[in-house]
């Protein structure tokens, strides 16, 4: 079918994306981000044979996506996405309708389009990338294994086309009997799905190097497809058509990474088979083996694994070989996994033994032959590499050392000189490597020294002494960190002295000197600084002296007040050294003191002044014995008082004359 003749691009807003109903109907992932850029650009669809009804449909639904009704994206004139299906580690996958089928009236015109993210759209390889998942994936046709169509991009936007599957992701269907675990016959099934694939890819010498349940889908029929073969890794270089890996991007999932390619090493087979471990593990348990911790991780802390209840003592044993962490422990190949968990019944062998007897001769020999010629290809292979292998170490090589004695291995795994082979190149590699590190690391560590960067200092030295525990340059860097470090501390703690010193707080500036001094005594700033706050304490000390002798004539004086009675003047004598020592002991005490006694005074004052004018009503009534008695009770409550004295005189001396001249006195 021909392109079409009239296409204009014109900029709409991004269309309204699915309910949340729609898409848990269908199992979509929510849509997270666009892709494709901030501005959505949708295509007018025509052609001048715009007479067929599939032409119609699909340049209908273009219409509908520009009014908004779906997600809208048209990539290259033809692929219209509808929703999202997922996110991955490079980009996002929609569910789109391809309107070359549409018109074509093709009952299933779905596909699935893998649109690269920003990251990784914006990188300098990411067409190569896009291209080589592309390339190494049709070349893995293989029923448990995703189709991949092809690559291509629209302007800036790069996309990759493939089979639509209808099911659900691994890792959901995992989170759905999350701590349960999926029926063991089912796990089993979808095993020897992924066996199969991985198998298949490893034939192909083909690594995945980022298989996990994310990318696994388990389609409606329960069988298992393997998908994103994005960063997946020649297990030769030489069989890496293209010197860039995608790799290198990043994309890496810790959880089901062995310690090797954690640490950056050579990928093997061996690789695939834990993460694939992994995965069985988290189908019968519900859970990650190691609680999603690297295999560094787990190797640190000892972690172990417990046994699925479902599963049987050879099964476990099978899986907790497969799940090792050390590499001389675990499975080399996916077959030989596959082999110990799946082995296959003696009983069949025998029968189609007794079914072939009739040809036994013919086929013996021509099985025979067979086997030969295959033992000598690989005989002849293997010596190949080994040679290769020997080669690129002896010129110093040794990235090209592993890769050769690598496959020679993965060929071999027995082979006593090609492992010694393999051993000797990737600690040549590691120690070259090691070496070109230490150089950068020096170089950036003097780079840290000449700013007094002394967090960076640390960081550098310890990651040199990681890669060699008693280099020199390196032991020296350490100590050159705590050099700075402890010029730093030192002189933070003159700077919070001198602020103590700033607020006249002298305990809280020796105490940071004295930490100074415990640093470094001879410091020519941490003498200033303890010379600083030794005159201070003297000249307090002289202060000190004359405050506590006008306190002592006050408090003489106070005293001397108190004693005379004139308790105003106590107190005031008191609030003089108070103003000055709000804590003296004895101004505080003399000061209660005279407010108790200034107010008791003043009470014994009331008190007589009532009395003296009762005195004075007994007076007016002629009744002087009262008046006497009132006197006299005023006299007891205040003896100086001179108004009291005189007025008992008088009420005697009235009393005296009234019983002289004959009254009758009460």
């Amino acid at each position: 079918m021909s392109e079409p003749d009239d296409l204009t691009q014109v900029n709409s807003p991004a269309a309204n994306p699915a309910t949340a109903e729609t898409r848990l109907a269908e199992g979509i992932a929510p849509i997270a981000e666009d892709p494709i850029g901030q501005t959505t650009q949708f295509t007018q669809y025509s052609a001048s044979h715009n007479h067929s009804a599939g032409f119609a449909k699909a340049k209908a639904l273009v219409e509908q996506s520009v009014k908004g009704d779906g997600v809208g994206r048209l990539l290259k004139k033809r692929f219209l996405l509808e929703s999202v299906l997922g996110h991955g580690g490079m980009g996002t996958v929609y569910k789109a309708r391809d309107l070359r089928k549409v018109e074509a009236e093709d009952p299933n015109p779905y596909i699935a389009t893998k649109v690269l993210n920003q990251d990784f759209r914006d990188h300098p390889d990411a067409f190569i990338t896009l291209q080589q998942e592309t390339a190494k994936s049709q070349t893995l046709a293989h029923p448990n294994i995703v189709t991949v169509h092809d690559f291509d991009r629209d302007g800036d936007t790069l996309y990759m086309t493939m089979e639509l599957l209808s099911g659900e992701p691994l890792d959901q269907l995992i989170h759905q009997h999350k701590d349960k675990g999926l029926a063991k016959e089912t796990v089993w099934s979808i095993t020897k799905d992924l066996c199969a694939a991985l198998a298949y890819a490893h034939e192909r010498h083909l690594i995945h190097a980022d298989f996990k349940p994310g990318n696994i889908f388990v389609t409606s029929e329960g069988r298992a497809k393997v998908l994103d073969f994005g960063i997946a890794r020649a297990a030769s270089k030489e069989a890496q058509k293209h010197k860039f890996d995608a790799g290198q991007l990043g994309a890496l999932t810790p959880a089901y990474s062995t310690i090797e390619m954690i640490n950056d090493e050579p990928i093997s087979f061996s690789d695939d088979v834990y993460a694939l471990a992994c995965v069985v593990y988290e189908m019968l348990a519900g859970r990650h083996p190691y609680n999603h911790r690297s295999a560094l991780d787990a190797l640190a802390k000892d972690s172990k694994p417990k046994r699925p209840l479902h599963i049987n003592n050879t099964e476990w044993k099978v899986l907790q070989r497969g799940l090792a962490l050390k590499k001389k422990d675990r499975y080399t190949t996916i077959n030989e996994f596959a082999d110990a968990l799946f082995p296959k019944p003696v009983s069949l062998g025998v029968k189609i033994a007794i079914g072939l007897t009739t040809i036994s001769v013919i086929g013996a020999s021509w099985f025979a032959h067979h086997q030969y010629q295959t033992q000598q290809e690989l005989k002849i292979k293997i010596q190949s590499k080994m040679q290769q292998a020997q080669q690129c170490f002896n010129r110093q090589d040794y990235e090209c050392a592993v890769a050769a004695s690598l496959v020679a291995v993965n060929l071999a795994p027995q082979n006593p000189e090609a492992n010694a082979l393999l051993k000797q190149s990737q600690e040549a590699e590691k120690q070259n490597r090691q070496h070109t590190q230490i150089t950068r690391l020096l170089k950036e560590a003097n780079a840290c020294v000449a700013v007094k960067d002394t967090s960076c200092v640390q960081v550098k030295a310890k990651e040199i002494l990681n890669l060699d525990k008693s280099h020199k340059e390196g032991l020296a860097l350490t100590e050159t960190a705590n050099q700075l470090q402890n010029e730093e501390a030192l002189q933070s703690w003159l700077a919070d002295g001198e602020k103590c010193l700033a607020t006249n707080d002298l305990d809280c500036a020796k105490m940071f000197v004295e930490k100074a001094i415990a640093l470094n005594p001879t410091h020519s700033s941490v003498i200033n600084l303890q010379n600083t706050i030794l005159g201070i304490e003297s000249e307090n000390a002289e202060q000190l002296a004359q405050k506590q002798a006008i306190h002592t004539k006050l408090l003489q004086e106070a005293n001397q007040c108190f004693n005379q009675k004139k308790y105003d003047c106590a107190i005031s004598k008191a609030d003089q050294i108070l103003t000055q020592t709000p804590t003296h002991a004895d101004a505080v005490a003399l000061k209660q003191r005279s407010e108790i006694a200034s107010q008791q005074q003043l009470e014994v004052v009331q008190k007589v002044k009532k009395l003296l004018t009762e005195a004075e009503d007994c007076m007016i009534k002629k009744n002087y014995a009262c008046a006497i008695a009132k006197a006299e009770s005023a006299l007891d409550l205040s003896p100086d008082s001179k108004e009291a004295l005189a007025k008992k005189r008088k009420a005697q001396e009235t009393q005296q004359k009234l019983k002289e001249s004959g009254f009758n006195i009460r």
